[in-house]
């Protein structure tokens, strides 16, 4: 599959592509390959749903308080499924290990998601939102 196939790929589910990846595309278009099949790879139903992966992938980047990565998570998380009760949990379970700032974060990329959402057709929202 070719960068340009996967890359658009990558846009639709998460609904944008970040800066760091459009500059592997530009310098390094291997390792962006690379990195849009791992991502492929990591996040695809298994033992645990791609719902549940891209939460857990939401929780990590807002604990690196990832404001951007964050919201690109969640975006893949509603996509999928994920209800409003799913995602509060995923927040909340983050506080005892990574604090209120990484608490903050997630919700405040929430509060976007839900703000783009309005503003959108193409978003595909869960049935609970």
């Amino acid at each position: 599959m070719d960068v340009e196939k996967n890359l658009k790929e990558f846009e639709k589910e998460f609904g944008e592509i970040l800066p760091p990846v459009k500059f592997l595309k530009e310098k390094h278009q291997d390792l962006c390959q690379a990195f849009l099949e791992l991502h492929k790879i990591a996040l695809s139903d298994g033992a645990l749903s791609k719902k549940t992966k891209f939460m857990i992938h939401a929780a990590i980047t807002a604990s690196q308080h990832d404001v951007d990565s964050t919201l690109m998570h969640l975006t893949g998380a509603i996509k999928v499924g994920a209800s409003e009760e799913e995602l509060l949990e995923t927040a909340v379970a983050i506080v005892p290990v990574s604090g209120m700032p990484s608490f903050g974060v997630f919700l405040q990329s929430r509060k976007v998601t839900r703000q783009k959402a309005a503003q959108s057709e193409w978003w595909r929202l869960s049935p609970s939102m």
